[in-house]
């Protein structure tokens, strides 16, 4: 069975699904990651007919790099759920600030100001 480090560098949008906040960053990650799926098989089967040689090259580091983001974005999403759920004092949950009551209706202030 692959652990969760594991699964976030070789398909970060499922690690994310499985163990992070998915309503979250699952989208983004996926856009990330499909990018540089594309830009992967592109570059590999040679890019452009009549292309430069060097420019697959770069097409391939940047979809490198492209994977490479996705991944470090989908296991810091693993780690902030993980701090959250512990409950951790650098949590994001710890420092949250609760609105007051009159704080939550904003349409009320542009009504009092007929």
């Amino acid at each position: 069975m692959m652990n969760r480090d594991k699964i976030a560098w070789l398909v970060p949008p499922a690690a994310v699904m499985k163990y992070g906040c998915a309503a979250c960053t699952a989208g983004p990650i996926s856009v990330f990651w499909l990018a540089s799926l594309v830009g992967l098989f592109y570059g590999l089967t040679g890019g452009t007919v009549g292309g430069v040689q060097g420019s697959s090259l770069v097409i391939v580091g940047i979809s490198l790099l492209l994977w490479v983001i996705a991944a470090v974005w989908a296991r810091l999403v693993m780690c902030g759920v993980e701090d959250d759920m512990a409950g951790h004092p650098e949590s994001t949950l710890k420092r949250r600030v609760i609105p007051r009551l009159d704080e939550l209706d904003p349409t009320e202030q542009i009504r009092g100001m007929r």
